[in-house]
């Protein structure tokens, strides 16, 4: 499948350009120096992220379902408006002002909508890289790619705007982490100005001061226990909270149409996978604390998204959306767990990358089973664009 050796590709390619990074090297008995591996890095970082960008860009306009609604139309428009009433007629009808801009930018140098899927792709995988750089000390950056691939990805030839939306709130994870709370509410604000929906990443910093001051594993449980009960009472009266939301204009009207929607695939494959990284998290919290104090804030993330995912079997579909803000905790915590569980053969040796193919083995599972077997956003299969 060419999706999963893309990401192969870009992940190996990274990977060259973390260990270019690290130490100084030797090739044919020459010393490379840092300069020169300066130079690797960008190379190899930079090829790494192109491939999957080239990916999305070259892919037919009809892969991804939101492609076809909205994402060749709106680049269209681009050509027959001007910039002023361009972004009005984006304002009213609630496309998002900085995916309408981006249109627009991109439509300076190119009438080719594939150069903008291309750019698009680009940037957000620019802005998660940065974002998971911000835990390198820590994580696999590599692998932590692999997460966001396999988790995001083809979600992202499919949900344009909120995935630009998603990937400028992965970045700002790496300033919230730090309590560096004026970037992360900055970047937050750029995220609600391309999709609605990133409003709960504005709430999240707020989230975060409160898990700041829980110091056990039984307040970090009862906290996310409390949250699921708020979160289930709202998604079982979820029509009367879309209501008072629209009232106040934090979304726009056209969420009432989630109102008569009930059917939501996936369900299962969705709360399999997140009960299943939560299990992880709660069983090793101790320990995963201990390795990085951060993991507090991921896990109760985590146990966020498992209660999304709980209630999405109440049929409600934008649970979904609001849950990706949450689920972006997985790309930093996922790689995290090899740190820290290392699993064992026959009771004896350790294996150091044992608990990594069983998360590949898992991650890669989850992907089949939403993008390839369920045809989540209509992505697969992979088709190139006519010349």
């Amino acid at each position: 499948m060419i999706y999963i050796v893309v990401f192969v590709v870009s992940c190996f390619l990274l990977m060259l350009a973390e260990k270019s990074e690290k130490q100084e090297q030797k090739l044919l008995n020459l010393t490379i120096t840092k300069e020169k591996r300066r130079i690797l890095f960008v190379f190899f970082s930079s090829l790494g992220l192109l491939i999957p960008a080239l990916l999305a860009g070259l892919r037919d306009p009809t892969i991804g379902t939101d492609v076809e609604l909205y994402g060749n139309y709106w680049f269209e428009y681009t050509r027959k408006y001007s910039f002023i009433p361009y972004m009005e007629m984006a304002n009213q009808q609630s496309i998002g002002l900085v995916y309408a801009l981006l249109n627009y930018a991109v439509s300076f140098f190119s009438d080719d909508s594939k150069v903008f899927y291309f750019v698009l792709s680009l940037i957000e995988t620019v802005l998660v890289y940065l974002g998971i750089r911000g835990f390198k000390d820590r994580i696999s950056v590599p692998f932590a790619m692999f997460c966001y691939y396999t988790i995001f990805y083809n979600n992202s030839l499919n949900l344009l705007r909120q995935m630009l939306a998603v990937s400028i709130v992965i970045y700002a994870y790496r300033f919230l982490v730090k309590e560096q709370y004026a970037p992360a509410f900055i970047l937050s604000v750029i995220a609600t100005f391309t999709h609605s929906s990133a409003v709960f990443a504005i709430i999240l910093i707020f989230y975060s001061k409160i898990i700041k001051k829980l110091n056990t594993k039984t307040d970090v449980i009862f906290f996310s226990a409390m949250l699921f009960s708020v979160i289930a009472v709202i998604m079982l009266t979820y029509k009367n909270f879309l209501q008072l939301m629209i009232g106040f204009h934090v979304l726009p009207e056209r969420y009432l149409t989630y109102m008569e929607e009930t059917v939501v695939g996936g369900r299962l494959i969705r709360f399999g996978f997140w009960a299943f990284i939560a299990g992880i998290a709660f069983v090793s919290f101790s320990e995963m604390i201990n390795y990085d104090g951060r993991n507090k804030l991921l896990i109760s993330c985590i146990s966020t998204s498992l209660a999304f995912s709980l209630v999405m079997f109440m049929g409600n579909v934008y649970a979904i959306r609001m849950s990706y803000f949450f689920d972006i905790a997985a790309i930093f915590f996922i790689p995290m767990i090899p740190k820290v569980i290392k699993l064992r053969i026959d009771g004896v040796g350790e294996f150091k990358y044992l608990s990594y193919i069983v998360l590949v083995v898992l991650l890669v599972s989850r992907w089949y089973l939403e993008y390839v077997r369920s045809l989540n956003g209509e992505t697969y299969p992979y088709q190139f664009a006519s010349l």
